[in-house]
């Protein structure tokens, strides 16, 4: 105990630096008796990561707990393997695993009469604590609307002339280096849930893929454009069950771009607009192999 607050401690210091600007604790629930992360868990992750509440270069300390359930030595296993599940996750998320300078279990906290069979819930955490050393270039457009307004204006005013890559036929996303100005490739394999922006985990992949790929053509600039599918009638986009605005497509593409400024490469390459039902690939769907055609982002080259 005594080393453990000694570290603690240590950080805590080292986190006080003049370069400070936010130092803020997020807590994660966890089910009775179990390690992994929930669904709510994760988008709780998410969410912190999109809205720059985690960004990427903060100081991160992950700090898992159990409560008073099980054994000492049970408990203690528990919560180191909470901590670890989103250590890890937040890796595949893109933080760099050596900003994660603290990963640790502390096992059961102590309750002095109480005796709940069902333990307590509020106890059954993990507490992720953050220094955000915000900068102008690290904060500049991320939250603002009219930053999404603007790009999705720019955007759409690119020469919309595809090849075939962009009508849904199967292609390497190294491809991409070969395609000229103003042709699109498709991004498989890179999925949202129902409604949402929020990057799913088994996109990563597709999306390292893309980033090696800019990162080794350092000339390339993109643009990242998102389609949605099964909306009728006048509304031109779908709405964004995180935000609670019509502009699902906008808020995919916006995702993919942060996730890539994140990982290193500079804003200045990366433009993002959405098309909602501008331009689907099947007119009249009547499946859900129609819907998932026009259900996609594309990347398009701006310049190479």
């Amino acid at each position: 105990m005594y080393k453990f607050l000694l570290s603690l401690l240590l950080l805590l210091i080292s986190f006080s630096s003049p370069a400070q600007q936010m130092l803020d604790t997020f807590r994660l629930y966890f089910d009775l008796n179990v390690p992994a992360l929930n669904k709510n868990t994760e988008k709780k992750i998410d969410l912190l990561i999109y809205n720059d509440k985690i960004i990427f270069g903060s100081t991160i300390m992950v700090i898992g707990y159990a409560d008073f359930l099980g054994s000492e030595q049970y408990n203690k296993n528990l919560s180191m393997q909470r901590a670890k599940n989103v250590k890890d996750y937040l890796i595949r998320f893109g933080i760099n695993p050596a900003d994660i300078k603290l990963c640790v279990g502390k096992g059961s906290i102590e309750r002095k009469g109480m005796t709940d069979k069902e333990g307590n819930p509020i106890d059954r955490k993990v507490d992720i604590v953050v220094n955000n050393k915000f900068n102008s270039e690290q904060s500049r457009h991320f939250s603002s609307q009219s930053a999404i307004a603007k790009t999705a204006k720019n955007t759409s005013n690119t020469t919309t002339n595809s090849s075939s890559i962009s009508s849904g036929k199967a292609a390497d996303i190294k491809q991409l280096t070969s395609l000229k100005e103003g042709e699109t490739l498709l991004l498989r394999n890179v999925y949202f849930p129902p409604g949402s922006h929020i990057i799913k985990p088994e996109s990563y992949e597709t999306l390292e893929k893309l980033f090696n790929i800019l990162r080794d053509n350092p000339r390339l600039k993109i643009s990242i454009e998102g389609h949605v599918c099964c909306i009728h009638g006048d509304v031109p986009d779908a709405l964004d069950i995180d935000t609670n605005e019509p502009v699902l497509s906008i808020n995919r593409a916006k995702a993919i771009q942060i996730y890539l400024i994140k990982k290193g490469i500079n804003e200045d390459r990366l433009q993002y607009a959405g098309f909602g039902k501008q331009h689907p690939i099947i007119a009249n769907e009547r499946s859900e192999e129609d819907a998932e055609k026009n259900r996609r982002v594309e990347v398009r080259i701006v310049s190479n």
